[in-house]
C-alpha cells in the first residue's frame, strides 16, 4: 500500500485558512430566523393567588390598593398573604403599569417576599393583564423559588385580585 502525500506551498495554506475562516465566519453569523424559534416555551403551573384589597387611595397618576390578605395554593405549596402589602398602580396613556409588594406565610410556617410588576392594558382582543413575579425566600424547602422565572395571568375571581402564576421551564 502506497501512501501520496502532498505538501502545500505557504501560500496554499494560508489562503486555504482564509477561505475555512471566512466559511465559519459566514456559518456562525447567520442570524436566527424571527419566524422559528430555537426551542418552544413551556411552563407548569405554580399556584392561584387571591388577594383582598382594599380601596385604592388616589395620588394622581398612582393609585395605591393596600392588600389586606388572600390566600395561594398550587401543587406543593399554599398558604396565606400577610396584610400589609400594596399594588401601586400607575396609569398612563390608557396602560396601567403594576409595582406590587406582598408577604406569603405557607402552611407549613416559611416565609416568602413576593413582588411583582405587570402591564394591564385594553385592547382590540380584550384586557391584557399580565405579571412577573419574583419570589425571595430564606427557606431551604422553597428555596428554587429565588431561582426561576416566573408569568402570572389574571383571572375573574369575585371580589379578590386573582391570578394564576407559572413557573418557566
Amino acid at each position: 500500500m502506497s501512501t501520496v502525500t502532498k505538501s502545500l506551498s505557504r501560500p496554499e495554506f494560508t489562503r486555504l485558512g482564509t477561505i475555512a475562516l471566512a466559511a465559519a465566519l459566514v456559518a456562525f453569523s447567520q442570524p436566527a430566523s424571527a419566524q422559528t424559534p430555537a426551542s418552544e416555551l413551556e411552563s407548569e403551573f405554580l399556584l392561584e393567588l387571591l388577594l383582598d384589597v382594599d380601596t385604592q387611595i388616589d395620588a394622581g397618576h398612582t393609585r395605591i390598593a393596600p392588600v389586606t390578605g388572600g390566600t395561594f395554593s398550587g401543587p406543593g405549596i399554599r398558604g396565606t398573604v400577610h396584610p400589609g402589602g400594596a399594588d401601586w398602580i400607575t396609569r398612563v396613556s390608557g396602560q396601567s403599569s403594576l409595582d406590587v409588594r406582598i408577604t406569603l406565610e405557607t402552611d407549613d410556617g416559611e416565609m416568602i417576599y413576593m413582588s411583582y410588576t405587570g402591564i394591564v392594558w385594553s385592547g382590540e382582543d380584550g384586557l391584557y393583564w399580565r405579571v412577573r413575579p419574583i419570589f425571595q425566600t430564606a427557606s431551604e424547602k422553597y428555596d428554587w423559588l429565588n431561582h426561576a422565572v416566573f408569568i402570572g395571568k389574571n383571572k375573574q375571581v369575585a371580589g379578590k385580585v386573582a391570578y394564576d402564576i407559572f413557573r418557566i421551564l
